[in-house]
């Protein structure tokens, strides 16, 4: 009788390294397609709020939706609702680290630009003040400096490069404060009013900002 020949302790302890090599080999890859996926539904969450914003203005006569300035229920957050499936989900985005706390808060991962929804110098508070809507940023990604609370649903755009800001050399700590620069891969994802997205690299921005080039103002 032939006896059974089994694993010896060396060999099983170089089958548990192989196989402890393949993982370490193959976490970062399917940590990359976990993220580069929460992009993707980040960037149709994005895409959805700018085809309800589309619809919003069609309805209000070409008017852009505001922000709780106008008062709570006049908030976007609010007045997309009729316009969309699930206003709330579509608010959050998967990569954002407090997207727990800012649902349960009703709030959102996403800032509208003050530039189109609220009365400052150089906006449009009306579609059709616009000659370029597929190079107008409407929404941006919050930053994480944020707090959870309703009332941060829109970015200070009109802020960013004034004046005082320039002087002191503090025109992307005030955007950082407003906007996140870097939720996807060093990027983040733009919303433009013709409801299009596009991912943005970091880079990108620093360059515009050491320009002075306002790339969230109206064309």
């Amino acid at each position: 009788m032939i006896g059974r020949r089994g694993f010896t302790l060396v060999e099983l302890l170089v089958v548990i390294a192989i196989i402890g090599a393949l993982v370490a080999l193959l976490l970062p890859a399917v940590q990359s397609a976990r993220a580069s996926a929460r992009s993707t539904a980040c960037k149709n969450n994005m895409r959805q709020i700018g085809l309800a914003t589309l619809m919003f203005c069609d309805t209000h006569g070409g008017d852009f939706p505001e922000t709780v300035h106008s008062g709570a229920d006049q908030s976007w957050v609010y007045t997309l609702k009729p316009f969309t499936e699930n206003v709330d989900s579509i608010r959050i985005c998967d990569n954002d680290p407090i997207a727990h706390e800012r649902l349960a808060a009703k709030s959102t991962s996403y800032v509208i630009n003050d530039f189109l929804a609220t009365k400052v110098d150089g906006g449009a508070r009306n579609l059709r003040q616009l000659s370029a809507k597929s190079r107008t940023l409407s929404v941006f990604e919050s930053s994480d400096e944020r707090s959870v609370d309703f009332v941060n649903e829109h970015a200070h755009a009109s802020r960013w490069f004034s004046p005082l800001n320039i002087e002191l050399g503090e025109v992307v700590w005030s955007i950082e404060r407003d906007i996140k620069l870097d939720r996807h891969f060093r990027s983040s994802n733009y919303l433009y009013v013709d409801a299009h997205v596009e991912t943005i690299g970091s880079d990108q921005i620093h360059e515009w900002t050491d320009n002075n080039f306002n790339f969230a103002k109206p064309e």
